[in-house]
């Protein structure tokens, strides 16, 4: 999971508000009880000594975001009288929470919301197709571009004899040079996004002879789906199941593969691996971090020091002095380790908790981390 966005959301100076507020709207009484869990949360920040511009920008967006449908949550991040992140939540938060402190606290948003995956979305017939870009959780699809042959006939013809057999021929290079028009704007697609995801939807021979004219980063990653290729009404709606659907599989297939890489490397004596809190904060000074693990279901108490630069961090200040780094203040565990993670652009997994599906092997502490090559440990004299 990419971290990219945590280091943006720490571009603004703290401190942060932090809110995972439940945003159901299953009842009559509905707004009256939001207005309600939110005013409780204000109240929370405020006593822990939140400005009142962040407070007032907190305000707006709860007021002014359309009502959910049924049961949901919301996670905000805010500072400086601004709202820096807001997230809709598919379901209201384990722990409702308001916190105030000098690092953002995301890691209940990243164990509960599917990783973000961009798809790009093909519906091919014989005259061409269509091109869709989906949003963020593999539904909502919105068309980039549409790709229709200009020559015809488009369909065979019966009979027998050489026109016919000519006339054959003719649908076969028109179906055949309209869909290879679409590969290569579906490749350039594929490369200005950076998808993660190919859907290919609608005609099997036309999504056949897509696939064999694709670029070979397009056909990697590119998945069939049974869908006729319809545009509107129900139709529309199976589309964006199915996306949705290929979607959490491509996510989960690559997070099994993280975590089968972990256990395996964590099992090996070639240093690529720590577990452990000590080992990983070590890692994370040094920026060797590639990918951080923590396990939301292990209580990690108390505070790290931070120092300026927040991949800087350790379990007491004068750690953080002998190594010429002077802290400016502590916050929880969890948020000093994915603020670093974030600093030293590492990614990060979940190694369980939440809802994220997928649970690792237990590791100590409930911390681990991938590295980018060993760590070279100084002895002493």
């Amino acid at each position: 999971m990419d971290l990219h966005f945590l280091s943006e959301l720490t571009e603004t100076p703290g401190p942060y508000a932090t809110v995972y507020l439940d945003a159901s709207h299953d009842s009559e009484s509905a707004d009256r009880e939001l207005e309600l869990r939110w005013a409780g949360h204000r109240t929370e920040l405020a006593a822990q000594g939140a400005d009142e511009p962040t407070l007032a920008a907190l305000d707006r967006a709860v007021a002014d975001a359309d009502p959910a449908v049924g049961r949901a949550g919301r996670a905000l991040v805010a500072a400086d009288g601004r709202v820096l992140l807001d997230r809709i939540l598919a379901e209201p938060p384990a722990r409702p929470s308001a916190t105030w402190g000098p690092a953002p606290d995301v890691l209940p948003l990243l164990l509960d919301v599917p990783e973000p995956t961009t798809a790009v979305v093909v519906r091919v017939d014989k005259s061409g197709g269509e091109i869709l870009l989906a949003g963020e959780d593999g539904a909502g699809a919105q068309q980039v571009d549409e790709i229709r042959g200009d020559r015809y006939p488009l369909h065979k013809t019966r009979g027998g004899g050489w026109k016919h057999l000519k006339m054959q021929h003719t649908v076969e290079n028109t179906w055949r040079a309209n869909v290879a028009a679409l590969a290569e704007r579906v490749d350039t697609e594929v490369r200005r996004t950076g998808a993660r995801l190919l859907v290919l939807a609608g005609d099997g021979q036309s999504r056949t002879l897509l696939r064999g004219a694709l670029a070979e980063r397009s056909a990697s990653i590119a998945v069939d789906v049974e869908h006729s290729g319809g545009r509107s009404g129900a139709d529309d709606d199976a589309l964006a199941g199915a996306v949705e659907a290929a979607a959490r599989n491509v996510v989960d297939a690559e997070r099994q593969a993280v975590l089968d890489r972990l256990d395996q490397a964590l099992g090996r004596p070639d240093g690529l691996a720590v577990g452990g809190l000590e080992p990983v904060l070590e890692a994370l000074r040094a920026q060797q971090v590639d990918t951080l693990f923590l396990d939301g279901g292990v209580d990690r108490d108390g505070e790290l020091w931070v120092g300026e630069v927040a991949s800087q961090v350790a379990t007491d200040a004068e750690r953080l002095r002998g190594l010429g780094s002077e802290p400016v203040g502590q916050v929880p565990v969890d948020v000093a380790l994915l603020a670093a993670a974030a600093a030293s652009g590492a990614a990060f997994e979940p190694l369980g908790g939440g809802r994220t599906g997928l649970v690792g092997k237990p590791v100590e502490d409930g911390v681990a981390a991938l590295l980018r090559y060993p760590l070279v440990t100084h002895q002493g004299p």
